[in-house]
This record gives structure tokens, C-alpha cells and sequence, in this order.
């Protein structure tokens, strides 16, 4: 496989991480906490996962296992408490000579480009079930044109509140964090190499919705083989910068981080 990667920070800290091995990609998304009361910075945490990955994939085994063993050793290691310590997601791709294996735990997708065209869209949408009303009060707010004052603030304390009661539980949603069995709860999909043109990860960050001109994950994967990763991620981000009150596009915060990670079988 040929990879690409870039990454670009929405603000002074950049919390996604990626990273690439010889037959596997993954992208993490340290998650913000926006009363700022974690215990370790979220782009730290991803990076301690994305590390533990790295070194235990190649071992071969459950994409799920090696999650798992991560989450377990940066709590073990670091003495992370589940009220305090940070969260993150993480989207993995692994490939060999027949197949391609995606897994994905929290809001970052797995893209599975076919030759005909088409997308497979790998997604964990469990996220986006918890706290919908609340989510739905913001967007709406910032629709209205309120923009990103104390009130949008108020109302992403109150959505993370009801998020964390629902967090690695039955019922809610699943997320790397202090509980390693979360990792078991994760989303796997294993596709045929031969029905493979490309395999895309990234962040949420990377919204598609706000592209000036791809439209699609094939326009993106194109607009990356002719300009490359990191054109894609500017595009995006000028694009949020035309809309700074989130009124066009209403979203938690006027930039998010973006990371994206694209492997094409050569």
C-alpha cells in the first residue's frame, strides 16, 4: 500500500494523532473537554494509544484485542482515573495481500473506496445517538446566528455532562478511555483487497459537507492524488473560516482538529 497522511490543528493544540506501519494505518481524535478538566492533555492520550498500537499490531491478532491491551497499559501506566482522564477515538485499517480490515471505535470512519466507484462508509454512529436534544439546542442557536458566545458554552457543558453519563455503557455509547473492554465493543468490517481502490481515515474534522469542491469521498480521494492530504485539510479549514459564527454550518467549535489517512494498494 502507498499512504498519504496530513494533519492540520484547528487551534494552538492539535489533539488528533495518526499513524502508519508497514501493513496498517490508524487516526485517534483526542476528544476536547470543553470545562477543560481532564487529567492529561487529549492530544496526549491519543498519542500514548497510537504509540501502544504501533508497537502491537504487527503481532498480528483482533484488531479489537490490540485496542483493548492499549487502553490498558496508558491507564495502568499512567494511573488514569475514569472520572478525569481523557478519551479518544480510533479508526484502524490492516492490510494484507487479500484483504483489508477496518475497525472503528467512536466518530472517526473508515472510507473503503471500491474500483467501480463507490464508497463503503465505515462509521461507529453511537456517538451521535447520546444527548440529541441538546445537540439539536445548539446547532440551532448557532443557525440563528448566536454564534460561539457564553450560551453555545453552556450548552456543550450540559451535552458533555449527559455524554459522560452515558459513556462506555449498555445503551450509550463506546469510546477509548480507562476501560479496556470498551475496546471489545468497537466495529469491524474486513473487505476483499480486490474490491479495494483506496481505504481513507480521519477525524470528524474532516467533514466532507465543507469541502468547496469535492462533494464526494472519490471527488476527495482525487483532489489528494492531483494537490495531496493537506490541500484538503486547507480547503476545508478556509471554508470554516468563511463561516465564523458556525451559522452555514453549525458545529461545536469554529475549527475543528483535522487528520486524514489514505492507503492505495500499488
Amino acid at each position: 500500500m502507498k499512504t498519504l497522511a496530513a494533519t492540520l490543528g484547528g487551534a494552538s493544540r492539535n489533539q488528533d494523532r495518526y499513524v502508519v506501519g508497514d501493513n496498517f494505518a490508524a487516526v485517534l481524535d483526542g476528544a476536547t473537554s470543553v470545562a477543560g478538566d481532564r487529567s492529561h492533555d487529549p492530544g496526549w492520550f491519543a498519542q500514548q494509544l497510537a504509540d501502544s498500537l504501533a508497537r502491537t499490531i504487527p503481532e498480528g491478532g483482533p484488531l479489537a484485542d490490540h485496542v483493548e491491551r492499549a487502553i490498558r497499559t496508558v491507564r495502568d501506566t499512567h494511573a488514569l482515573q475514569p472520572d478525569s482522564a481523557p478519551t479518544s477515538t480510533i479508526a484502524i485499517a490492516r492490510w494484507s495481500r487479500d484483504a483489508l480490515e477496518t475497525y472503528v471505535l467512536g466518530d472517526s470512519p473508515a472510507v473503503v473506496l471500491h474500483p467501480d466507484g463507490t464508497a463503503s462508509v465505515h462509521e461507529d454512529d453511537r456517538l451521535a445517538a447520546v444527548a440529541t436534544a441538546k445537540r439539536t439546542t445548539y446547532r440551532s442557536q448557532l443557525a440563528a446566528g448566536h454564534g460561539y458566545g457564553q450560551a453555545h458554552r453552556e450548552t456543550l457543558l450540559d451535552l458533555q455532562a449527559e455524554q459522560a453519563e452515558r459513556r462506555n455503557r449498555p445503551g450509550g455509547y463506546w469510546i477509548a478511555g480507562t476501560d479496556p473492554d470498551a475496546a471489545q465493543h468497537g466495529i469491524t468490517d474486513i473487505t476483499a483487497l480486490s474490491d479495494v481502490a483506496a481505504v481513507i481515515l480521519a477525524s470528524d474534522g474532516v467533514a466532507l459537507e465543507r469541502h468547496p469542491n469535492a462533494t464526494t469521498w472519490a471527488e476527495l480521494l482525487a483532489e489528494v492524488q492531483q494537490h495531496g492530504p493537506d490541500n484538503v485539510l486547507r480547503s476545508i479549514h478556509g471554508a470554516e473560516d468563511a463561516d465564523p459564527d458556525g451559522s452555514r454550518w453549525p458545529r461545536s467549535k469554529p475549527h475543528d482538529d483535522k487528520t486524514i489517512v489514505i492507503a492505495i494498494p500499488s
